[in-house]
């Protein structure tokens, strides 16, 4: 059954991925942020900080009825709404055009992803107790 809980929240979270990373590259269109890749870095770290926030949450509870929406919502969902091949590409690109845009990408999402798992960690921890 697990199976088929990674699968459907997989199919959402690519979906959800698609719908927020252009969403928020079409509003970045007509600023200086055009040819970074803020899209990405938006889902990557909207999903790092979701991820801290279910993980922070389930050891909070301690609840078996939240570890089982671990394979739809942690491995699927958000397995697929963050993208570490897309974030790879696109610093692949922007090191060719502008390299030192490529590793403002590299600090800000590795650095920025990890921030956003700890606050998501922390949020719950405060928000649950």
């Amino acid at each position: 059954m697990h199976w088929l809980y990674i699968f459907l929240g997989g199919g959402l979270g690519a979906a959800s991925r698609y719908a927020v990373a252009s969403g928020v590259q079409q509003l970045a269109a007509n600023t200086r942020l055009h040819k970074f890749p803020v899209g990405i870095l938006a889902c990557n770290l909207l999903g790092s900080f979701v991820i801290g926030l279910i993980i922070g949450f389930m050891a909070v509870r301690h609840q078996e009825s939240w570890a089982r929406l671990h394979p739809f919502a942690v491995a699927g969902f958000l397995g697929s709404f963050t993208t570490f091949s897309t974030f790879a590409l696109d610093t692949h690109k922007l090191f060719g055009e502008t390299p030192l845009l490529a590793i403002v990408n590299l600090a800000a999402s590795v650095l920025g992803s990890l921030a956003a798992v700890w606050l998501g960690f922390k949020a719950a921890n405060t928000l649950f107790l």
